[in-house]
């Protein structure tokens, strides 16, 4: 009888032992809350919103009654669209565009009483206004009653309002346009700097509500002494005028080393001594004591004035202070 060996029994391996019940419920509750909160963080779904209707379309166009001028100072709607703060003044030349409708294009001219005329809108004030605040005047006058959402741009073309006249003694006399604000020394510049012959002050004048006023300015104390009170703003519609130095002619002629024509600044009395100096003195022939002075009056008349030169020269006598046209004699000495 033969037996047949059953296999030998495996160990059995230690089961692995299962968490308590109360840290898995635990750990549980934090996952949910987390998955929560993260839920609560994202942004909620944009609902789209419903389509605008759109506007019934404006079918004809219906004039405006009456002129249309706004006040003096206009409402802050109009300030909406900014821009240059440039002021429009009377005489300016203004290019006006409406973009896409160029049947409301226009180039006025701003007249004397600050207006303009424009289709549709009728006569505007508009002297004072920035060209921002034009620009948004329009196109809320135009929005009111014919275009949606116009836009409206303006160019100044000139400048007419902001002028100021230089003349005198610059090397570029003329009117120039004040862009912005410029001082005495600027518009002198803009005018090619000041010329020769000088006279001693510059002049502004100015036009005010009790008439022209005039001012003076040391030119001296401008330019050579730079002080900065004198170098003053000016104003649209100044006029700027550096006067010349004015000339008076002197004839010296005689015993004179250099007998000639000369001239002199009015402004500087020139005596007989001092003339026969500018035509190098006398000649070794002269006979100072008896030069003349012969001048012609306001009647055409000739007068003749004695000068004992040699006196003057002493302090002994009066030394004349000649006019235009005078002419100085020095007599040779025979003997």
């Amino acid at each position: 009888m033969s037996y047949t060996s059953a296999p030998s029994p495996r160990p059995l391996e230690p089961a692995m032992p299962r968490p308590p019940l109360v840290p898995r419920l635990l750990a549980a509750a934090l996952v949910a809350a987390a998955s929560l909160a993260a839920r609560a963080a994202d942004p909620p779904a944009e609902v789209p919103a419903p389509a605008p209707t759109p506007d019934p379309e404006i079918l004809e166009a219906r004039p405006i009654e009456g002129s249309l001028i706004p006040p003096d100072q206009p409402p802050v709607s109009f300030l909406r669209r900014g821009g240059s703060d440039y002021r429009i003044g009377r005489q300016d030349l203004l290019e006006i565009n409406v973009f896409d409708l160029k049947e409301l294009d226009q180039t006025v001219r701003v007249a004397d009483d600050g207006t303009i005329s424009l289709p549709l809108l009728g006569h505007l004030q508009v002297d004072g206004l920035t060209k921002g605040e034009l620009e948004a005047m329009i196109a809320k006058l135009l929005e009111e009653k014919y275009v949606r959402n116009p836009q409206v741009t303006i160019f100044v073309k000139e400048y007419v309002s902001k002028r100021v006249a230089v003349s005198g003694a610059v090397k570029k006399p003329d009117t120039y346009e004040m862009l912005g604000d410029k001082t005495l020394l600027e518009m002198i510049s803009l005018a090619g700097g000041l010329d020769r012959d000088l006279g001693k002050e510059i002049i502004i004048f100015r036009a005010s509500e009790v008439g022209t006023q005039r001012i003076s300015i040391d030119l001296d104390k401008l330019v050579y002494e730079g002080d900065p009170a004198l170098n003053v703003a000016v104003a649209p519609g100044d006029i700027v005028y550096v006067p010349a130095v004015e000339l008076i002619r002197i004839f010296v002629t005689g015993a004179v080393r250099n007998p000639n024509l000369y001239e002199v600044p009015r402004s500087e009395p020139v005596t007989v001594l001092r003339a026969v100096t500018l035509a190098g003195g006398t000649t070794d022939r002269a006979s100072e004591s008896k030069v003349q002075v012969i001048r012609t009056d306001a009647s055409g008349n000739r007068v003749t004035i004695s000068v004992n030169l040699k006196k003057v020269k002493r302090g002994k006598a009066e030394d004349p202070v000649l006019k235009k046209d005078d002419l100085v004699l020095v007599p040779e000495s025979f003997f």
